[in-house]
């Protein structure tokens, strides 16, 4: 067995029953830079993957789909570290530290067993590799707020209804303070800006909606097993959503941003552009300023990222985003006159 291509493999899988593939799903999911292996080949690696390891437990499992074809799912927990690499040492690692820089909370115990094995590994690795874990660091993003506060056990509850594939039970309470029961098929976790978002769903059509695990009580795993959503891709979600920040309108239609950008703020769209397609013309008249035009989706997000450029930008277009970025700055400013 070649063994990046068997570990390419058990990174395309899920511990989901609901989103088991089979053999040419993963084939068609093949990662763009890594050179793609015949199907049956896939499958052959599968078919080695699902086989009883020592100890009595699989790494891989598999299942009849509609009573035909096998597809294949990983076991949510494997005892045996076989397959432990530098590169996933240091990712578990790393992962380690965004969760106890967000979650602030305790971990299950395979959790914890599964960082110690990471931090043993990685104590007799490398030289370079101990290197990278004793000088790498993920911090957060914006102005160092504290992450805001889940209650252990919500976590706990969710994490094992995920891993075991089992609905979620839990009172959700909205930002108007009011509370509503909840059982939900639980679609992923996804971490933003210091707070949890449990992706969830209710029946197998339904919309996935995101809800705020600090909002969340009472939690607690369900009787019944997930209802399947083979059609959800959680990374897919994540984009269409523009990184959880909703579009203002129906319509899904980008909006064409032109703005003028002085010299000193330049520098933040040509590091961190707005867009693919995103222009900066140098400047033509004597003030300096640059001309930035991309095309980007009218979010909640938008404006208030806009007014955190201050006096060094203007809005020119479109109309909708220059009069709603004027509107907030003329609120902002009569807060200061006052008094």
């Amino acid at each position: 067995m070649n063994f990046e291509v068997g570990l390419t493999i058990l990174r395309l899988l899920s511990t989901r029953r609901g989103s088991a593939l089979s053999a040419k799903e993963i084939h068609d999911q093949w990662p763009g830079n890594e050179k793609r292996p015949a199907e049956r080949s896939v499958y052959r690696y599968l078919d080695e993957l699902s086989t009883l390891l020592a100890g009595g437990t699989y790494l891989v499992s598999k299942k009849k789909r509609d009573g035909k074809e096998n597809v294949f799912y990983l076991e949510p927990s494997p005892k045996d570290d076989w397959f432990l690499t530098e590169e996933m040492a240091l990712d578990l690692s790393l992962g380690g530290q965004v969760l106890d820089s967000i979650f602030r909370t305790s971990l299950d115990s395979q959790g914890r067993s599964w960082a110690k094995k990471a931090k043993d590994f990685l104590d007799t690795a490398s030289d370079e590799t101990r290197r990278i874990r004793t000088n790498l660091r993920i911090v957060p993003d914006g102005i160092g707020r504290l992450p805001a506060r889940i209650e252990p056990e919500v976590l706990r509850q969710t994490i094992t209804a995920i891993r075991k594939d089992k609905k979620v039970r839990f009172v959700y309470t909205n930002a108007k303070g009011d509370k509503k029961s909840k059982v939900l098929t639980p679609l992923g976790l996804v971490a933003k800006d210091g707070t949890i978002y449990l992706v969830a769903v209710d029946g197998a059509t339904g919309r996935p909606i995101h809800y705020a695990l600090h909002r969340m009580s009472e939690a607690s795993v369900h009787d019944d097993m997930s209802q399947p959503r083979p059609d959800f891709d959680l990374d897919r979600h994540i984009r269409d959503t523009h990184q959880f920040s909703h579009v203002l309108s129906e319509s899904d239609q980008l909006v064409s941003l032109e703005l003028r950008v002085a010299p000193e703020t330049i520098y933040h769209f040509r590091e961190r552009p707005l867009s693919e397609d995103q222009r900066v013309t140098e400047p033509m008249a004597a003030d300096g300023w640059y001309r930035v035009d991309a095309k980007v989706p009218y979010t909640i997000l938008l404006v208030p990222f806009l007014l955190s450029m201050g006096h060094w930008i203007e809005v020119l277009g479109p109309k909708e985003v220059r009069d709603e970025t004027a509107l907030r700055a003329r609120q902002m400013w009569q807060h200061y006159q006052k008094g």
